[in-house]
Formats: structure tokens, C-alpha cells, sequence
């Protein structure tokens, strides 16, 4: 989800542009990265009624809550280790979120996102969420496509990746921190000492077999999202995906 921010607080619409051909045949889901304040008119004109803002919160007050998974269960996990230190979790996070085995059940992997929610009181981050829906906002943030594609694919496109065998590899892992974090940091709006953005690009390898035969496709992905972590809390979590892109690089 891409933020915006108006009033001192953050939408969280996506924000995505429509699919365009890029010059590898792929396709892209882009958004508008870390905030920028706009003018009065524009901030009403985002949390009025019938704006992106409040046909978000009506669908994250439709989606049914998630229950995490269980410790015995077989869902992946994020190295203790990796739990401990912003860029390692948030590295850790994104290879897991978008390692995905499509023989296994969708919500097994969504049931595993809401295992890593963390909560964050950040106005910067969550001001316009109402307190009742911030649980679901992880999840939310990682499969709502109203917007755009979101990192784990709708229930009917992971479905048909089922059928064809496919699973997902991730590589060239990279770890940065967004310039507009940074700004907001050092203009002293951020007040939630936990609360932190990194933005992670990677590569994710499609594997399916059609017709007999193996196919394989490669996509360029970028992720910013919010993570709360120490003094706040034990270890690192995810608040939000802010931002999610993937651009298509090429086809076997």
C-alpha cells in the first residue's frame, strides 16, 4: 500500500498505476513512495466520503479477522536471530512473504502474515485507521488488490498457479531505508521510538509446468513497509506494507 499523507496522518491507499508494458515485456505496479503533505483541498478531498480512503477502510472492515498460525504448525518462520535487527527482519520478511508454494493452501501463508503483525500507536502510520481495524492491516496490506496486484495473489489467480505446479523462489536481496522515512525522522514527526520503514527489492522466480512442460519467469520486486520493533517491542514485526511493486524482467 503506498501512503499519503494528509492532516499530519497517513493514508493507506496502494495508490498503484495501472499494469503498463515495460520495455521487457513485463508489467508494473508502481506507487507514489513516503510522504509528502498536500494542500488542504486535497487532504479533504482523500478522507471525504466516497474517497479511496474510505472505500479502503469499508473493505478492511469486511474482511473476517485472521487467525495467526500455530507453533506446531508447518508455515515458515523468520530466524530468531533475524527478529532482533530492522534490516535482517525486514529482508527476512519479504523472502518469506513472496516465497510462495501455490500447492499449499492460500491461507496458510496470509494465517502467517498475521502471526508477524505488530501494532503501533504512530499517527504517522496508522492515524486515520480506526483503533478496532488495526489488527487486520498487515494482512490487509499484503492481499487487498483494489488498488493494484498485491505481494500474495488473489484467491482465484493463486489457484490457477496451483493447477499449473507453481511455487515462487526469491534472490538479490536488498535492504535500504526510504529517503521520506528518513526526512520524517528527522523533522521530529515520528513519535513511536519503535516504529521504522524499509524498503526491499528482490528478485522472484516463477516455476510452473505447462503442457508437460517447465516455465519459468522472473520479476523485479520492491516492498516499503513499516516494521515496529525494540524499545517498543521484544522483536520486530509488520505494521503495513506501504508500497509493493514488480516489474516483469523475463520469460523461459
Amino acid at each position: 500500500m503506498a501512503v499519503a499523507v494528509a492532516c499530519g496522518v497517513v493514508l493507506f491507499s496502494r495508490g498503484d498505476t495501472p499494469d503498463q508494458p515495460t520495455a521487457s515485456s513485463g508489467q508494473t505496479n508502481s506507487a507514489t513512495p513516503l510522504p509528502v503533505p498536500p494542500t488542504p483541498d486535497a487532504a479533504r478531498q482523500a478522507t471525504g466520503p466516497g474517497s479511496a480512503l474510505e472505500r479502503e477502510l469499508q473493505a478492511l472492515r469486511a474482511m473476517p479477522p485472521v487467525r495467526a498460525v500455530l507453533p506446531n504448525t508447518r508455515a515458515p518462520r523468520i530466524p530468531e536471530a533475524a527478529k532482533k535487527q530492522p534490516d535482517l527482519y525486514a529482508a527476512e520478511f519479504v523472502r518469506v512473504l513472496l516465497t510462495q508454494d501455490y500447492r499449499r493452501a492460500r491461507d496458510e501463508h496470509i494465517a502467517w502474515v498475521a502471526s508477524e503483525s505488530a501494532p503501533t500507536s504512530e499517527p504517522l502510520v496508522v492515524g486515520l485507521v480506526p483503533q478496532d481495524l488495526r489488527d487486520k492491516l498487515a494482512v490487509f496490506s499484503v492481499t487487498d488488490p483494489s488498488s493494484g496486484a498485491a505481494p500474495i495473489p488473489a484467491a482465484a489467480e493463486w489457484a490457477r498457479l496451483a493447477a499449473l505446479g507453481g511455487h515462487t523462489t526469491v534472490s538479490d536481496i536488498r535492504v535500504s531505508q526510504p529517503e521520506g522515512w528518513t526526512n520524517a525522522v528527522d523533522a521530529g514527526r515520528v513519535t513511536d521510538p519503535g516504529i521504522t520503514a524499509r524498503t526491499v527489492a528482490a528478485t522472484v522466480t516463477t516455476y510452473t509446468t505447462i503442457d508437460g512442460q517447465p516455465q519459468t519467469s522472473a520479476a523485479s520486486v520492491e516492498i516499503t513497509a513499516n516494521i515496529e520493533g525494540p524499545p517498543s517491542r521484544p522483536h520486530w514485526g509488520v505494521v503495513t506494507v506501504v508500497t509493493y511493486t514488480r516489474i516483469a524482467i523475463g520469460q523461459t
